[in-house]
């Protein structure tokens, strides 16, 4: 979950890292500004999730690295990227060590226009949430119309500090012209044709295997099972993850329960047994090996360094 500024209180997340169930504001007010740290976050990673906000950033420090469905994009202070609706992706630190600090908002679309028959919804908001081909964009400060949005959103992080008195009017009216500047630059091509239907099904086939991974992770899991959960082959499953995330399923999964597995030596007192088997892990020897693979140290180690930041130990939900 990203750090709110303002918005609904964060005890309301459901802690999950797939398909968020968190709510980005309030259904009267859906928009919220987030400071990142990636400190926050299991593995310094804020992992693949989608979410049905909109959402913009402006990295203030350090770099990011930042994966749009199957598209890697690297942005460093200053910089930042646009996310389209229901959108796969996740970020993550560049350069090792490095830890950046990002600037982020997000907002339903329905912030703008109406979703029902609104001129502004059906006229310059539909046609982009809509389009398959445009899933996110780098934005640089060298450009000019994206050094316009990457100021909006710099300009909404420090309204969202002062919370002045109508802040909520003054953040609607900057992202009206915020989203005017994207959609004049982004509006989608006429031809989008059999390329963005392709892609929206690809999408959202890895969507499906994604929730069904995260979903039943601590049970036995194949391969053929995963892929049954978005109706596909095999062959075509392994196609869904390396061409969208880099991966083969089942790296996908041990992963994942790797990181589930970290979440529990940190937050509970589970014994490294009760941990391996909750996650997801059928013996206690393999859990080791690869845990002491993936992190460097083994589970009681890596309790061990890392117990004391509990406190401040976030999960990976958005």
């Amino acid at each position: 979950m990203k750090k709110p500024i303002f918005g609904t209180d964060p005890s309301a997340v459901n802690m999950s890292r797939y398909r968020e169930a968190a709510l980005h504001g309030v259904p009267k007010f859906p928009m919220r500004v987030y400071a990142n740290n990636f400190d926050w976050y299991a593995d310094n990673i804020i992992d693949w999730h989608w979410h049905p906000e909109i959402e913009i950033a402006v990295v203030l420090a350090g770099r990011v690295v930042c994966c749009i469905n199957d598209n890697v994009i690297e942005v460093t202070e200053g910089e930042g990227f646009f996310i389209n609706s229901n959108t796969m992706h996740m970020e993550q630190p560049a350069g090792g060590n490095a830890k950046p600090l990002m600037a982020t908002v997000c907002f339903m679309p329905e912030f703008i226009g109406d979703c029902g028959s609104d001129l502004i919804y059906t006229r310059y908001i539909e046609p982009l949430v809509s389009d398959p081909l445009l899933r996110g964009v780098k934005l640089s400060g060298d450009i000019r119309w994206q050094a316009e949005v990457l100021e909006k959103v710099r300009e909404l992080f420090a309204l969202s500090q002062s919370r002045c008195w109508g802040y909520e009017l003054k953040s609607r009216n900057i992202i009206a012209e915020l989203w005017y500047t994207l959609a004049y630059n982004l509006h989608p091509a006429q031809s989008a044709g059999t390329a963005a239907a392709s892609a929206g099904l690809q999408e959202q086939r890895l969507k499906d295997m994604l929730s069904c991974i995260h979903e039943n992770y601590r049970n036995e899991l194949s391969v053929d099972e995963i892929a049954s959960a978005a109706n596909i082959s095999r062959s075509e499953c392994f196609r869904c993850f390396r061409s969208l995330i880099g991966k083969k399923p089942v790296a996908y999964l041990n992963e994942y329960r790797l990181k589930k597995a970290a979440e529990l030596l940190i937050d509970t007192d589970m014994s490294v047994t009760e941990v391996c088997f909750s996650s997801g892990f059928n013996h206690i020897s393999y859990f080791g090996k690869v845990f002491h693979k993936y992190y460097g140290v083994t589970p009681k180690q890596f309790r061990y360094n890392e117990k004391p930041r509990n406190s401040t130990y976030k999960t990976n939900s958005t």
